[in-house]
């Protein structure tokens, strides 16, 4: 079967084009993410823009608008482009009880569904007042723009939910709202679409859609690795309690990175005196809030005192000691709250002394 490409000059009649033919033609500049139709193309609205409807009191008001609408009456039908210049709609008058109604965009063609019309236009629906109320069906060869929630009578101005879908040329990136927006059908490896929801640019593997690039990963690359850092060469003398405890309240705060994960190094040279084999503890642990000390333990003293370390004596009444850093990842945290880190000590007897404390905080990519 032979067929007229676009653009051959006309010679003795031949060729001519039918309305079908130049819409079937254009559609290949058209996204057909969302439509099996080989001849089809995506309905919806040009992204660009504010938004094609909004609402004043009871005026609905139609933008100017672009759009490409596909019917599918057939599936050699092929897509229309369309422009409406602006115009309203007047919700009707609330009742008893709440209603939704929504608009739809149509595009009627006679030579394709016999409705006796050569159109485009918008259809303002009406749905039915109920306690629980549900939107009408979207008609067929139609899609929705958007819904109006009208409460019950003297419960305030309807309210306007924009959803039109949205439509780009072949191989841009798609914009939609939400996940169950990402179409399924229409779709070449190699496509993408951009979630607004979750600032996500995705692309079509052949068989799903996977997550190539976040707003928030973004963000998370370019974050500070040091969050906070403390250091102190003061010594802690006199330490003689068998249970943690914070002396001076030595730490520091941070705010926990887009991970929710941080390495907390941390450390100090610790002394102890005793007549037997005693050891002084030095212990870590971390709270919620921006005050050193305060708020719900993360890391509890127990906690910290499996990630100490510790200085045995030999059996006389000299000082023994050591110095060093430990390191501690801090999972489960919540991205740009606030936490803080305290160092802890205590002694299982005897006298102990605590100097050179020093804490830092990174962040860790989880």
């Amino acid at each position: 079967m032979a067929a007229d490409p676009l653009w051959i000059n006309e010679s003795g009649g031949s060729p001519s084009y039918t309305a079908a033919e130049l819409r079937r033609a254009q559609g290949v500049v058209l996204s057909h993410a969302g439509t099996s139709d080989r001849f089809g193309a995506r309905s919806g609205v040009h992204p660009a823009g504010a938004d094609a409807l909004s609402l004043s009191g009871t005026t609905l008001t139609v933008q100017h608008l672009q759009a490409v609408a596909y019917p599918a009456s057939s599936t050699t039908q092929g897509p229309y482009l369309v422009q409406l210049p602006s115009h309203t709609h007047t919700v009707p008058a609330a009742s008893a009880q709440p209603r939704k109604d929504i608009v739809v965009l149509r595009v009627r063609d006679n030579d394709e569904d016999g409705s006796g019309e050569r159109d485009a236009d918008t259809v303002y629906l009406t749905g039915t007042a109920a306690g629980s109320p549900v939107e009408p069906s979207v008609p067929a060869g139609t899609f929705r723009l958007g819904t109006i929630d009208v409460p019950a009578t003297g419960g305030g101005d309807p309210v306007l939910t924009y959803s039109a879908p949205f439509v780009v040329a072949t191989g841009g990136i798609l914009p939609v709202r939400v996940s169950g927006d990402l179409p399924t059908t229409g779709l070449h490896e190699g496509a993408y679409a951009d979630r607004w929801d979750n600032d996500t640019l995705y692309r079509w593997s052949g068989s799903a859609w996977v997550a190539v690039a976040s707003a928030a990963a973004y963000a998370a690359a370019f974050e500070p690795y040091a969050l906070g850092y403390a250091g102190s060469g003061s010594n802690v003398t006199g330490i003689t309690s068998t249970s943690f405890e914070t002396g001076t309240s030595f730490g520091t705060s941070f705010v926990a990175p887009a991970s929710g994960a941080v390495l907390i190094t941390w450390g100090g040279l610790v002394r102890i005196s005793a007549t037997g084999d005693e050891t002084i503890f030095l212990g870590m642990q971390v709270r919620d809030g921006n005050v050193v000390g305060s708020g719900n333990p993360i890391v509890t003293a127990s906690d910290a005192e499996t990630v100490r370390y510790r200085k045995p004596t030999t059996s006389s009444t000299s000082i023994g000691e050591t110095q060093g850093d430990y390191h501690t990842r801090v999972t489960g945290l919540t991205a740009g709250a606030a936490y803080n880190v305290q160092l802890l000590h205590r002694v299982t007897a005897g006298t102990g002394t605590v100097s050179n404390r020093r804490v830092s905080i990174t962040r860790w990519i989880a």
